[in-house]
């Protein structure tokens, strides 16, 4: 009867579950074995994405807003990645995401996020920028259970996204260089599905596709004789990974004690951390040295978030004194003293993965032990119902570091720190799919790493960072893509990595409509609201963003490389004028004395051209270019002008 039960089934396959792990408990019994049958349920759908963190929802709803019939799966109950389900509801942004520098699908998120707040507790100063948390470390933090409402709002409104909730991908089965299909285990219905795809997109918060479809790939820090980084180490190591952290959100309830049961281990792990408020900026990179944090205050840091300060309110995710019915205040703890730091959770075995996760959330409750036993302070609450999980640590690890991708094309430290980049932007990527700025934050790995932060200056996404350079129809779409050791400390957060997915996504669609080329790619994203060079005063509300997104990539746009302004409601002198049409219909030489030999601009009885000054409609001889109706003749603005070149 054995062989016959056994005869039924394709394959059996190990994994850990990793919303079930817990800090106490054999680790073993969080490990899971899927048993494939022979014919599982089969599925078909144009784009598979896996995973719907950051990177994924971007994805998921680029693809289902260009008409595309989506299958996402999630591996945690929550969707939003480390958004929500990973904790790190304290957004890693820049100081100019409140103008530029998010993605229009992210922006209408984080604007969900505020009208929640406003609706539902009236704030007493509900500002456009208003941040439910008064944080210090984000100019938005808000409680994880709000993030994924919201979420979930954007997935319902579009109707050709099916979310496969609670299930991971197994398998992969490639023939050649194509993927032909995955094989998917619903973890809560111990069922499979075999999903065949068109597309399939790795958003995964470690890269876990990455091995299955044996495409190549890296894990830790690279040498120095590989990328010619200027901090890379000397070696190869693949131990070398980011430390990773289970957050936990804690309320301050002056007057009361909720001190959890002491931790075992708790004296070995406090020491070994080890937990304080004490950091040393080290003198060696030019920062200012010792300093420690204290427990409250509300005196913000200087300047913006980047000065030490009060403890609790840096990552404060609710302030009471905001709204009205004297609420207490929460604040998510993702602080650096609580990473795990001694082993990667990266090519492990499952039951090895369920043991280092199990540390991690040990970790965790020995420093909230630490915050309301050696700290002294019993009123903080862990509020266990914040992160929609039954310990009150997060759904999953918040991960910094995942697998990457090799890609056809790599970033590296001197394409985009301060130090290699002497103008206002970092290195131009012809390919540009995105943007993003923020600091190289290395958090410490247990593998003689000391940690390290550089700062850029605002950098792009280069579509051949997403690109494998084996496969046709996968794609990363996450922290994942081609990044060394050192630069994804500058990719992995929040709207970079939505960014990354949006990219992804909208390079599987034209691919699939036949329209392959970087130049079509850039068109889509620009007009979808996706910034490729960074201007501070550009929002992607802005008319005339797509055309001067576009032109701008072009070489066209009369872009300043020693500031990083648009300004598109000055006006655009005749001479850029020029340029940008001889840059537009190939016209070779001089663009001014070639466009006034096409007789598309004049030139005075004295034969001069006057290209200082302003362009008036009128200046512009080509036959129809000028609007039919402009509500003024001149000066141009360069929005209107751009608008116009770019029809």
């Amino acid at each position: 009867m054995l062989p016959l039960l056994l005869a039924a089934f394709l394959d059996t396959y190990t994994f850990v579950d990793i919303e079930a792990v817990r800090a106490t408990g054999a680790p073993e019994s969080f490990v899971r074995t899927a048993r494939i049958p022979a014919a599982p349920p089969k599925h078909t759908c144009e784009i598979l994405i896996a995973g719907a963190g950051m990177g994924g929802l971007g994805a998921a709803l680029r693809a289902a807003e260009r008409g595309h019939q989506v299958c996402l799966t999630e591996e945690a109950t929550w969707i939003g990645g480390q958004a929500t389900a990973a904790g790190v509801s304290a957004l890693d942004e820049n100081k100019f995401i409140e103008m530029t520098g998010g993605p229009r699908l992210y922006n209408e998120f984080r604007r969900g996020i505020r009208d929640h707040y406003k609706r539902t507790y009236r704030p007493f100063k509900p500002t456009d920028n208003f941040n439910p948390g008064g944080c210090y470390v984000s100019s938005l933090c808000f409680e994880p259970k709000i993030g994924v409402q919201v979420l979930e709002e954007m997935l319902r409104a579009r109707k050709n996204i099916q979310l496969f909730r609670r299930t991971r991908v197994l398998d992969l089965e490639r023939e050649g260089s194509v993927i032909t299909s995955a094989l998917l285990w619903q973890i809560d219905k111990q069922q499979a599905l075999k999903i065949t795809a068109k597309y399939v997109l790795d958003a995964t918060e470690m890269g876990d596709l990455l091995p299955l479809a044996k495409t190549p790939y890296t894990v830790g820090s690279e040498p120095k004789a590989e990328t010619q980084e200027p901090h890379a180490a000397e070696a190869a190591n693949p131990a070398c990974v980011q430390s990773f952290t289970y957050p936990f959100i804690i309320e301050h309830r002056p007057g009361e004690t909720h001190t959890i049961a002491k931790p075992g281990d708790f004296e070995k792990i406090r020491d070994h951390q080890p937990f304080g408020f004490a950091f040393n900026y080290s003198t060696e990179y030019g920062w200012r040295g010792a300093f420690a944090y204290r427990m409250f205050g509300e005196d913000p840091p200087i300047p913006n978030n980047m000065s030490p300060g009060p403890f609790f309110p840096w990552r404060r995710v609710f302030q009471g004194s905001a709204y009205p019915g004297a609420h207490t205040d929460q604040a998510l703890m993702n602080w650096p003293r609580q990473d795990y730091h001694d082993e990667s959770v990266l090519d492990r075995t499952p039951l090895e993965t369920a043991r280092v996760l199990q540390n991690a959330k040990k970790v965790s409750m020995a420093f909230l032990y630490w915050l309301q036993h050696d700290k002294m302070t019993p009123g903080l609450k862990l509020r266990e119902d914040q992160m929609g999980s039954a310990d009150g640590l997060s759904q999953l690890p918040y991960i910094r570091e995942s697998r990457r991708l090799r890609a056809q094309g790599m970033v590296r430290e001197q394409d985009i720190v301060f130090e290699t980049s002497p103008r206002a932007r970092a290195t131009h990527f012809a390919d540009s799919v995105g943007t993003g700025f923020y600091m190289v934050d290395i958090h410490p790995c247990g593998a003689n790493e000391k940690g390290r932060m550089m700062m850029p200056k605002p950098f792009q996404i280069p579509m051949s960072a997403l690109l494998p350079k084996d496969l046709t129809n996968f794609l990363a779409a996450s922290k994942n893509l081609g990044v060394t050791h050192l630069t994804n400390g500058a990719y992995r957060l929040h709207p970079i990595e939505w960014n990354i997915g949006e990219a992804a996504a909208m390079v599987a669609s034209l691919r699939l409509k036949g329209e392959a080329s970087t130049e079509a790619v850039q068109r889509e994203l620009a007009k979808a609201g996706i910034q490729l060079f960074w201007f501070d005063d550009l929002p992607e509300s802005h008319a005339a963003f797509a055309a001067i997104q576009e032109a701008a990539m072009k070489g066209w746009f009369p872009a300043r490389f020693d500031d990083l302004h648009a300004s598109p409601e000055s006006p655009i002198t005749r001479a850029e004028a020029a340029r940008a049409l001889a840059g537009k219909f190939g016209l070779a030489g001089a663009a001014e004395k070639a466009v006034v030999e096409k007789n598309w601009m004049a030139v005075d009885h004295r034969n001069w051209f006057h290209g200082d000054l302003p362009l008036y409609w009128t200046d512009v001889r080509m036959a129809g270019f000028a609007p039919a109706n402009p509500k003024r003749s001149g000066p141009v603005s360069r929005a209107e002008f751009f608008t116009q070149l770019m029809k």
